[in-house]
């Protein structure tokens, strides 16, 4: 066999197993989706009240978590006050990311400690009134945990997106979803962004806009 044919083979074996995972991920992806979707659209039509109760009333949402659960709070926070869907046309909703101001992150994180940090802001900026989404793929996110008590002593009211079997969280929110997925968080993170842009549809909604 030449050097050649082996060089193509396996090529040809990489390409396959590339394929394989490629479909395997996507339809594990869509699956999951599904499990969700049925186990889990009672609290996500909750939640979507939660919010838009907390708007109508003069309240805001809190949004936090880490790594990606950090970047999926900025995301859904700023599809809240900047635009969601551009064929809707509607006033700014209140909802602030307490993941993105690096001054107050890196603050806390010396002086106070980082598991603190987003107590702290949320006694800085939440009231009675207000809504907190905590988002943990683990359940066990000792800065999210920590924010959710804080929540509660100031009167507002406790959402979580999770992952698992909940964690530590199972069961501290006043709604919470937790996506059934074992595992690293990748297949999590994905269910939470899209549980978030379905909220913030049935928002919208709520009040009109786009239905």
């Amino acid at each position: 066999m030449t050097t050649e044919k082996i060089t193509a083979d396996t090529e040809k074996t990489a390409t396959e197993k590339n394929l394989r995972y490629i479909r395997e991920t996507l339809n594990y992806s869509a699956d999951l989706k599904r499990r969700v979707a049925e186990e889990c659209a009672d609290e996500i039509l909750k939640m979507s009240e939660v919010i838009a109760s907390a708007f109508k009333q003069g309240g805001k949402l809190l949004i936090c978590g880490n790594g990606g659960s950090a970047a999926d709070s900025q995301h859904l926070a700023t599809e809240f006050t900047i635009r969601y869907r551009s064929s809707v046309n509607r006033p700014a909703m209140p909802a602030i990311a307490l993941t993105t101001d690096t001054s107050a992150i890196t603050a806390g994180a010396n002086d106070i400690g980082y598991d603190n940090v987003f107590a702290r802001l949320t006694e800085a900026y939440g009231k009675e009134g207000d809504v907190l989404l905590g988002i943990s793929t683990s359940g066990n996110s000792e800065s999210v945990i920590r924010a959710m008590t804080c929540a509660k002593t100031r009167g507002l009211s406790t959402l979580a997106f999770l992952g698992g079997n909940g964690g530590k969280m199972r069961g501290m929110a006043d709604v919470s979803v937790t996506v059934p997925h074992q595992g690293a968080a990748d297949r999590t993170q994905e269910c939470h962004i899209a549980i978030g842009h379905i909220i913030i549809q049935l928002v919208e909604e709520s009040f009109g806009y786009g239905e």
